[in-house]
């Protein structure tokens, strides 16, 4: 088993007077070993927006000294205000023409309704660029193309295309609301323009550009008043705006058959990059591709090839999507509402696995999976595969290095295929990915784990035992080399060690102190309340799955979001909606992530 420690260093915040809807910058919460950029800092807020959020610019001179040589990963953010009225710093409101419309559809021309719904967007730009919120967007493209997405949700409740209300039944059936957030104001109408609609999506907007930098608080009395404005504007037209009949068609024209997969990567790529309802995935895209690019070793034809495959392979798996679902997923909701799509419902994505090549026919390559335990034949459709790049193939020789999608009776193959023969290097090539898939190095971690904890989910350390920490880690099996070095637990707060089936082992060595437990004795109710927010929206902080043990073992009551009602009721809020904020931000749901 192999042990990796990942070294934190946490400077804690200084505290200040003020009423604040924003959580604390957390960029200072880093690890040392994972570098993440985040490519919306820097915000320039209003004079209405200094009065609610808290600026933090903190150097402990104590803490300094001790960990200079990691000084490079503290990060501070000095947000500049503009001082007495509200001036916006964009120079120019620029218009929004046909072109930037028809980014987000699959179509390449305008028509009379696509004219309409510019107007629609450069009235909702208009109020946007004037809202006491502007700055929040950093730059006037952002506005613009906020207004445009909300521009394009009017258009998706007007034409009944059901992507918005996919979204808020699902909310409903995960959270028991149709919104996070905002309680419900009379009836809410799922069908509708609704002014709940609009204040989650201008918060999910913002909160996108300040992801990494802070928590916006979504009951921002700013947000609410540019929202109720918008909602003025829709539903003066509500009545009388155009369905938008070609995107009916192009979703929902026609039953999908069983050989109708192209078509449906189609509709699929187009909601996944380019539908408003997903503001993430253009970003994480380019931020694979930067990486490819950055890598020395691979050569510019390697890496346009790994492009092709990893946009291919975000488009069916990334999970940068409101509730963390793919958007095979979604497109599996969005269809409920149409029988003649019901193959949408049975999709299936294998990961990238290496199958060996049992037999073939005219139709289908026959394969099994050698990562797998399932000892099913797979059945993959010629037609999805460049035969001509695997001319070398030997039926029981040769191995393929793909990802399968199941679509009608068939598995089709997508992005990069690699054929070789199957030798000792493959072979030993299987065992790393087998392992990989199944997590077996994690699984064991926590098996151990819980056995030497006597069944606990978590072990407090006390503070400078470094010797308890060994001894549990022997316990556990793991054998530790003597010259290998182990973290010092040399704060005051101690440390905390858990174990989870998906994650493996997770060490804790800052923010013990916000863990009500009665085996922590470190426990700070008053550091607790400036911090344990970081356990929900932080996920660099600790992984997901650990988050959500701590919160449903009431080890998270602290938590809060500074809010101009009061303490009790910031606390109230994290408590109602912590379920669906630690989804958001850790990009992940319980359905799929925990156990």
């Amino acid at each position: 088993m192999v042990l990796q420690f990942r070294h934190f260093f946490f400077h804690s915040i200084k505290e200040k007077k003020c009423y604040s809807l924003i959580v604390p910058l957390w960029r200072k919460y880093h690890s040392t070993t994972e570098e993440k950029s985040f490519h919306h800092g820097g915000t320039i807020f209003s004079t209405r927006w200094n009065d609610l959020i808290v600026a933090y610019k903190y150097t402990n001179q104590k803490e300094e000294k001790q960990e200079n040589s990691h000084k490079k990963h503290i990060f501070t953010l000095e947000m500049k205000h503009i001082k007495n009225t509200h001036q916006t710093h964009f120079r120019v409101m620029k218009k929004i023409y046909p072109k930037k419309w028809l980014e987000l559809h699959p179509y390449k021309q305008t028509n009379s309704v696509d004219q309409y719904y510019v107007g629609i967007a450069n009235e909702i730009h208009k109020r946007l660029y004037s809202s006491t919120i502007a700055d929040a967007f950093e730059e006037e493209e952002n506005i613009r193309y906020t207004s445009l997405c909300l521009a394009a949700w009017f258009e998706d409740v007007i034409s009944q295309t059901g992507i918005w209300q996919a979204f808020t039944a699902e909310c409903r059936k995960r959270y028991g609301t149709y919104l996070p957030f905002y309680p419900i104001k009379g009836d809410y109408f799922p069908d509708e323009i609704n002014l709940e609609d609009i204040r989650f999506l201008l918060w999910h907007h913002i909160q996108y550009l300040c992801r990494g930098i802070s928590a916006i608080n979504p009951e921002n009395p700013g947000i609410e008043q540019t929202a109720q404005e918008i909602y003025g504007l829709l539903a003066e037209e509500y009545e009388t705006a155009p369905e938008n009949e070609r995107m009916q068609e192009f979703l929902y024209h026609s039953a999908m058959g069983e050989e109708d997969f192209f078509h449906y990567r189609e509709i699929l790529d187009w909601f996944h990059y380019q539908c408003y309802f997903n503001i993430e995935n253009v970003a994480q895209c380019r931020d694979e591709a930067e990486r490819l690019l950055d890598d020395e070793k691979i050569t510019p034809e390697m890496a346009e090839t790994l492009i092709y495959a990893t946009r291919t392979s975000l488009t069916f798996k990334g999970r940068r999507n409101l509730l963390s679902l793919t958007s095979p997923e979604w497109l599996a909701l969005i269809g409920k509402a149409h029988p003649e799509h019901q193959l949408w419902g049975k999709v299936k994505v294998r990961k990238n696995s290496c199958y060996l090549l049992e037999k073939e026919d005219d139709r289908y390559l026959y394969v099994k999976d050698l990562c797998s335990e399932d000892e099913g034949e797979f059945k993959i459709t010629k037609k999805s595969l460049n035969l001509s790049a695997i001319r070398s193939r030997e039926v029981g020789k040769s191995t393929l290095i793909c990802e399968l999608i199941y679509f009608g009776n068939a598995w089709w193959q997508c992005g990069m295929l690699l054929e070789n023969k199957y030798n000792q290097k493959m072979a030993e090539y299987v065992d790393d990915l087998t392992k990989q898939k199944e997590k077996t190095n994690e699984k064991a971690a926590f098996h151990d784990f819980i056995k030497a904890s006597g069944g606990k989910s978590f072990c407090i350390l006390p503070n400078r035992k470094r010797k308890s920490l060994i001894f549990l880690l022997n316990k556990m099996g793991i054998r530790l080399e003597e010259d290998l070095d182990i973290p010092r637990i040399h704060t005051e707060t101690g440390a905390m060690l858990m174990a989870n089936p998906h994650t493996g082992l997770h060490i804790q060595f800052k923010l013990c102190e916000c863990i009500k437990s009665p085996d922590n004795p470190n426990y700070n109710k008053e550091e607790a309340e400036k911090n344990a927010i970081m356990f929900i929206v932080n996920p660099d902080i600790i992984p997901y799955q650990l988050s959500c043990i701590l919160q449903d073992e009431g080890m998270l009551p602290d938590a809060y979001l500074n809010s101009l009602q009061r303490k009790e009721y910031g606390q109230e809020f994290i408590r109602k909606n912590a379920h669906f904020l630690t989804d958001y931000f850790h990009y992940r749901c319980r359905e799929k992530d925990f156990d």
